[in-house]
C-alpha cells in the first residue's frame, strides 16, 4: 500500500514537471498564427478594457494638409483699437477650392448673406468680396468656369486664378460677335441698359433684356439669328444661345443692317490682362483699389466706389505673398473699444508686415465679414450680416477638383 502510494505521488510529480515546461510552448504555437503576440519593436501595453486605442496615421493615408491658417491680431495703443482677423491659404494645395461666387447661382442680380452663400456650397470659410450696383450686378469683372459673366471695367485691379496660382493685374475684356462675314464689336455685355447703344445679354443675364424702350432684337438660338423683332418691352433671353438688342436709332440701323435671319453667329471673348491676351482661366473677380504692388503702397486716397479712403471705417481686402500664399484681411470697424478700423493706407501698412507683395480692396463698412467653419468670427459693423452680391468661399475639394454643393 505504502509503495502504490508513493508510484502515485512520483507519477504526479512527473506529470507536473512535464506540464510546466510544456505549457508555455503550447500556448505560444496556439497563439502566433494570429501574430497577435509578435512584434517588430517595443512592446507596449495592452489598453485596459474601457480605455480606446489611438489609432496610428497609416502611410498610405496622411494627415489632410490644412485647408487655411485663420488668426485675430488685437491692437491697442493710444486712441486706437484694432482687431484683425486675418485668413491665410495655399492655393496649390490640390485639396483646396477657392473662388468667387455671386448671391443668386441662376442669375447675377441680386444679394444674399455671407452665411447663406457659405451654406450653400457647404464651404469651410467665406469672406465678403467687392462691389456691386444698387440692383446687385457686381461691378467688373466676373469669370468662372471658363464662362464670362460680366466685362472689366479696366478701373481697377482683377483678382485672378490660373493653374493653381493666383495673382492681381490690371485687365481689360475685349467681346465681340462674329459669323457670316459680319463682325459687330464696341458692345455692351450683360449690362443693365442706360443708354443708347448694342447689348448682349446670355442667359446668366436672366430670362428677359430688362429694357423698357423701344429696341431692336436678334434672336441668336444654337448659333443661328432665329429673328429680328422690334420690342418696346424687356424682351426673352434664348437659353441656348443669346440676344443682341440695339437702343437709339443708330444702333437699331446698324443692327439692321448687319444681321438678318438665318445667319450663323458666334459670341467671343478675350481677357488682356496688361496688354496680353490670357486663355485658360479658372476664374477672375475685379476688385476695388489697388493698394499695394510690388511690396509699394499705392492705395489712392479715394476711388468711385465708396469716396474718401482716408477714414477709419471695416475694411476688407485680399492679398498675394512673394510665395504665391493669399491673404484675406478683414478688419473690424466702427466699436469703440473692440476695433475703430483702419485708413487705407494704414491697411496697407499692416498688409506688408504680414509679407504680402500685392493687394487690392474689396467691399469694407458694414459688408466686412468672415466666416469661419459655420461661425462669423470678425464683428459686423451693423450688429448683423448685411446682405451682399458676392463672396468667396474656401473649402475642402476631392483633390481632382471636383466639389459637392
Amino acid at each position: 500500500m505504502k509503495n502504490r502510494i508513493l508510484t502515485t505521488i512520483a507519477l504526479f510529480a512527473t506529470a507536473l514537471i512535464v506540464l510546466w515546461f510544456l505549457c508555455p510552448a503550447i500556448a505560444e504555437l496556439l497563439t502566433v498564427p494570429d501574430g497577435h503576440n509578435q512584434s517588430d519593436g517595443e512592446i507596449s501595453e495592452s489598453p485596459s478594457p474601457s480605455a480606446t486605442p489611438t489609432p496610428l496615421p497609416s502611410p498610405e493615408t496622411p494627415e489632410p494638409k490644412p485647408l487655411y491658417t485663420y488668426y485675430n491680431i488685437k491692437e491697442s495703443k493710444e486712441n486706437l483699437d484694432l482687431s484683425i482677423h486675418v485668413l491665410e491659404l495655399d492655393p496649390t494645395n490640390p485639396e483646396l477650392l477657392v473662388r468667387p461666387v455671386t448671391s443668386h447661382n441662376q442669375y447675377l442680380f441680386g444679394y444674399a448673406l455671407l452665411s447663406e452663400m457659405s451654406d450653400t456650397w457647404q464651404a469651410n470659410a467665406a469672406v465678403n468680396a467687392g462691389f456691386s450696383f444698387s440692383n446687385g450686378l457686381l461691378g467688373g469683372l466676373y469669370l468662372v468656369d471658363r464662362e464670362l459673366y460680366t466685362p472689366a471695367t479696366g478701373r481697377y485691379p482683377v483678382l485672378f486664378m490660373k493653374d493653381g496660382k493666383a495673382f492681381i493685374k490690371n485687365a481689360e475684356t475685349r467681346i465681340r460677335v462674329e459669323g457670316d462675314g459680319v463682325v459687330l464689336d464696341d458692345l455692351y455685355y450683360n449690362k443693365y441698359s442706360e443708354e443708347n447703344g448694342i447689348y448682349v445679354f446670355t442667359p446668366s443675364y436672366g430670362s428677359k433684356n430688362r429694357i423698357n424702350k423701344k429696341h431692336l432684337n436678334a434672336y441668336v438660338s444654337d448659333g443661328e439669328v432665329r429673328g429680328v423683332i422690334l420690342r418696346s418691352v424687356p424682351y426673352e433671353i434664348p437659353k441656348d444661345g443669346f440676344l443682341i438688342s440695339a437702343i437709339g436709332e443708330e444702333a437699331r440701323a446698324r443692327l439692321e443692317k448687319l444681321v438678318r435671319t438665318g445667319m450663323k453667329l458666334e459670341l467671343k471673348y478675350e481677357v488682356i490682362i496688361e496688354g496680353e491676351i490670357i486663355d485658360g482661366l479658372d476664374w477672375g473677380y475685379e476688385c476695388g483699389s489697388w493698394i499695394l504692388r510690388d511690396h509699394k503702397i499705392v492705395a489712392p486716397s479715394s476711388d468711385g466706389w465708396v469716396g474718401t479712403l482716408e477714414t477709419r471705417v471695416p475694411r476688407t481686402a485680399v492679398g498675394i505673398r512673394e510665395d504665391g500664399t493669399m491673404v484675406f484681411v478683414v478688419v473690424d470697424g466702427r466699436q469703440k473699444g473692440l476695433s475703430d478700423g483702419m485708413t487705407i493706407k494704414e491697411l496697407a501698412n499692416k498688409l506688408l508686415e504680414l509679407g504680402v507683395k500685392d493687394a487690392a480692396n474689396l467691399d469694407g463698412g458694414a459688408s466686412s465679414e468672415m466666416i469661419i467653419e459655420g461661425s462669423i468670427v470678425n464683428s459686423p459693423s451693423a450688429g448683423r450680416e448685411r446682405m451682399v452680391a458676392c463672396g468667396f468661399i474656401i473649402k475642402r475639394c476631392q483633390g481632382d477638383g471636383s466639389v459637392d454643393n
